[in-house]
């Protein structure tokens, strides 16, 4: 690129401008800038459609990173481009560089000075590129011949093309800046199926297309604007449709700052905080164990009569030794004298309602949360969790550990049951935290399932899906086998049929709709046709059939 031209580029930055303004910005005549302006535009870096201006392209919003980033005379003038271009494809050496026809000279001598930059890093294999966003600007820059890439679920698909036309709806990357995060990727990503798309459609669909580093970090960047509407049931259901579960978990898991599985998709942290605030949004922060014991004696000696709570979440993990950190502090009270006890006293100690919640949390129900600098968020919830999940008398029973700080009695609830909890959670680490239960601790797998069956019975609340996903991430990220997985999956394909078939339905139609192997269905509703729940009419092409009420 020409020295005025990048000139140019970082006064486009800030504003549009007139060819004349520009002209003088630059210090160049009009119609040496109404070239370069040209030459700009037909790169797909600048806009000439009010005024010239940096255009809303992936290779202008790659430029300006760069920008910020390096002096880019000293990297991308003159032959230092070509020299760049030709280092693409990875470590090259001097003499291998000869033969593309660079004189000796020039490459020590414009190398040297590009490596000074950190942009390009010598080892024994050769020069390489170091940075992503410059090896992005340049494979964009060269690109020439059209490429798609297609990605199918069940009938559904996605595109990812060279092509700005294209038949299907925006989606992923493409559709980033229609829900306010501004980023213009290089390829377009369509979605090609009969569905509408929600944000959490838009999200998973970036997670599997994404091809790099800042991706993946675009793609947090977009959950974490969008955090408060999201359903993290649907996000987990999507990225099992589309084959990106080990991804979505490891985005998950990014977020909150735990340990992922494939390193090499992620930025440093450091480089992810910066991006994010850029984009104004901050992920939450942990609070150390000393955090919460300072919270909840401060409580404690602050209420005037004894109070009974029971904790679930991070807290009561902390509590039994098993996590050192935690972002929540999670109470279930029995009755609503308890929980006013509870909210005025936190209020009175300098806690503050927070009103925008994000949707995985504010999911749960929680009948207030309360939040003070340097201490986890408090959730307190009287009776029930997650809409209708219910703490019952059994629950109450198994607590196996008590606490007191004063007048605060902390009652825990068992393992068993922080993982049914837990599992239908779905907030940033509950994941974690469940592989940390089922990997610690002697669960009583029978009584988990039982309590399943009873929650389901007693909300009218069909909370074992959401339990059954787990289990499948468990063994898919973690290797752990619940022992009663096959009978969830037969226990959740009996409900879901039954839900289903309230209407008549044929084969077809219940292998489109429901998410269970083929011959699952076809046992499952031959023992519901012993069990005379459904009858069949097999008098047409298909079968149909239909609950019996």
């Amino acid at each position: 690129m020409r020295e005025a031209a990048l000139r140019a580029i970082d006064c486009l930055r800030d504003r549009s401008y007139s060819i004349g303004e520009l002209a003088d910005a630059i210090d160049k005549s009009q119609s040496w800038t109404s070239e370069i302006v040209g030459d700009l535009e037909d790169a797909h870096l600048v806009d000439r459609t009010d005024g010239v201006q940096l255009a809303h392209t992936y290779e202008a919003s790659l430029l300006a990173e760069l920008l910020d980033r390096y002096a880019l005379e000293k990297v991308l003038t003159g032959t230092k481009e070509d020299i760049l271009v030709a280092l693409l494809p990875g470590p090259i050496s001097i003499a291998e560089l000869q033969k593309q026809g660079f004189a000796k000279s020039t490459l020590y001598q414009h190398l040297n000075e590009i490596q000074e930059t950190g942009a390009i890093a010598h080892t024994d294999d050769g020069y390489a590129i170091s940075d992503d966003t410059l090896r992005s600007f340049l494979d964009a820059r060269t690109r020439t011949t059209p490429f798609e890439t297609e990605y199918r679920a069940n009938g559904d698909r996605l595109v990812a093309t060279s092509k700005g036309d294209v038949d299907g709806t925006p989606t992923a990357f493409s559709a980033f800046t229609r829900y306010g995060v501004d980023y213009y990727p290089a390829k377009t990503y369509v979605y090609q199926g009969d569905r509408s798309l929600d944000l959490e459609d838009i999200l998973i669909h970036a997670v599997t297309v994404a091809e790099n580093k800042k991706q993946m970090a675009m793609a947090a960047v977009f959950y974490l604007t969008h955090r408060a509407t999201l359903d993290s049931s649907d996000l987990w259901r999507l990225a099992n449709r589309w084959d990106c579960v080990e991804r979505w978990a490891d985005l998950f898991a990014y977020i909150d700052q735990r340990e992922v599985h494939h390193e090499e998709l992620f930025l440093p942290w450091e480089e992810f905080i910066d991006l994010a605030n850029d984009y104004g949004v901050y992920p939450r922060g942990h609070h150390p164990e000393a955090s919460l014991q300072r919270g909840l004696e401060e409580l404690g000696d602050y209420l005037e009569a004894p109070v009974d709570t029971y904790l679930l979440g991070g807290g009561n993990l902390i509590l039994r030794g098993l996590k050192d950190s935690t972002k929540d502090v999670d109470l279930v009270v029995a009755d609503g004298q308890t929980f006013f006890t509870l909210a005025e006293s936190l209020q009175d100690l300098g806690y503050e309602e927070r009103g925008d919640l994000e949707a995985a949390y504010n999911q749960l129900d929680p009948s207030l949360v309360l939040e003070k600098e340097g201490f986890p968020r408090w959730g307190i919830f009287v009776e029930t969790v997650a809409g209708q999940l219910q703490l019952n008398e059994a629950m109450i029973e198994r607590c196996d550990q008590s606490f007191e700080y004063g007048n605060l009695h902390v009652h825990l609830l068992s393992l068993s049951d922080i993982f049914v909890f837990k599992s239908i959670m779905e907030r940033e680490g509950d994941l974690e935290d469940v592989a940390l239960i089922a990997q610690q601790a002697d669960l009583d797998w029978e009584g988990i399932f039982e309590e399943i069956k009873t929650q389901d019975d007693r909300t009218g609340r069909f909370f074992s899906f959401a339990v059954l996903d787990t289990l499948d991430v468990l063994e898919e990220r973690y290797d752990i086998v619940a022992p009663i997985t096959d009978r969830l999956v037969s226990y959740c394909l009996e409900n879901a049929l039954l839900v289903s078939l309230e209407d008549p339905n044929t084969i077809e139609d219940l292998r489109t709709e429901l998410d269970f192997p083929d011959h699952r269905i076809y046992n499952k509703l031959r023992q519901l046709e012993e069990d005379g729940q459904i009858t069949v009419d097999r008098s047409g092409r298909l079968n149909t059939y239909q609950r019996i009420e």
